[in-house]
């Protein structure tokens, strides 16, 4: 049976529109139906910029994780703000078909988990390095001391080889045994002066995906890890990457839950790995990127005969992130 995940569902309007309160009430009536508890959010569009900026065809817009419901609209781009008319099965109306909302909504609510144990094939993580299994062959001091790596991480204070040194001892740990043993798991790794580079997900370096946690900024290792952090921390985040090909931005917005929205509404994740062996940031992680369309990551393969993978949806991606980070701070 399929995975269900909650839908982010947005509804733009401007001040005064006749028809954006009937909208709301045709998706949630909707979403009562399939059982499918949307997160529903009003966008009110104050101006003609913010038209532009929102890509605005009119009120209400109604978008499904990002993507317009209207099969229509793809190659459209008069953003203004007025009324929007719809072209139906029935003739012109001020509503989206509730077809058109129903289907919408269903597919957003599945995750393929075929798709995603593709993925993770495709990026080389085995069972052994998703959720609890990654943390099981630890002790509880080195899952302990992981624990505060991590926490130190998201608050966007890494920290130093000396303050490393001092908490392996509060743990009554010994500090060089302790972080091989988190090499060699491949959840921690340092470089010759002891300082953390690696804490999966996160990076002491910037890759190229920044991620936003309570308004503290922290870098993640690839597109994947990024987008589990939100479950690993039973926290909303925002990301900003850019893809690879075009140079384009990227954004991304991950709660815990899975409801996740992103722009463009074409971007994907890229799922693979190269033939590097070893750690994932050796083999899989300068690959996990996020592109702007699908187009541009078949390109990267093309060009990157190393890298096998595949491009797949930013909601399997995220659901990839939680199947590796969501319980990995669990107790056990």
């Amino acid at each position: 049976m399929s995975a269900r995940r909650r839908p982010l569902v947005e509804i733009l309007y401007f001040d005064g529109c006749p028809n954006h309160e009937p909208a709301v009430a045709l998706v949630e009536r909707i979403d009562r139906e399939l059982g499918t508890r949307a997160e529903v959010r009003l966008v009110n569009v104050p101006d003609r910029e913010a038209a532009n900026r929102l890509r605005f065809l009119g009120s209400p817009t109604v978008r499904v994780d990002g993507v317009d419901v209207d099969p229509r609209t793809q190659e459209r781009n008069d953003y203004a703000l007025s009324c929007r008319i719809f072209t139906t099965e029935h003739g012109p109306a001020g509503q989206p078909e509730e077809r058109w909302v129903r289907e919408a909504l269903a597919t957003a609510a599945t995750v393929d988990p075929g798709i995603v144990a593709r993925a993770l094939d495709a990026a080389a993580i085995p069972d052994s390095r998703r959720g609890r299994e990654r943390t099981a062959r630890l002790n509880d001091g080195e899952r302990a001391l992981y624990r505060w790596i991590i926490q130190r991480f998201a608050r966007a204070t890494p920290p130093t080889a000396a303050q490393i040194v001092e908490q392996a001892q509060t743990l009554a740990l010994d500090t060089g045994s302790a972080l091989a043993v988190l090499a060699r798991e491949d959840i921690v790794h340092t470089d010759d002066q002891g300082e953390v580079t690696v804490a999966y997900p996160f990076s002491a370096r910037s890759r190229g995906h920044e991620v936003t946690i309570a308004g503290r900024v922290v870098q993640a290792m690839c597109a994947i890890d990024a987008l589990g952090i939100a479950a690993m921390l039973d926290q909303p985040i925002e990301i900003r990457s850019h893809d690879p090909i075009s140079g384009s931005e990227i954004h991304v917005h991950a709660d815990p839950d899975g409801v996740t929205s992103w722009q463009p509404e074409t971007a994907v994740v890229l799922a693979g790995s190269s033939t590097c062996e070893g750690p994932s940031y050796c083999g899989c992680c300068d690959v996990l990127n996020f592109f702007a369309s699908t187009e541009n990551a078949q390109r990267y393969l093309r060009e990157n005969t190393e890298v096998a993978g595949m491009p797949i949806p930013i909601s399997d991606a995220a659901a990839a992130g939680r199947a590796i980070f969501g319980q990995i701070l669990a107790e056990a």
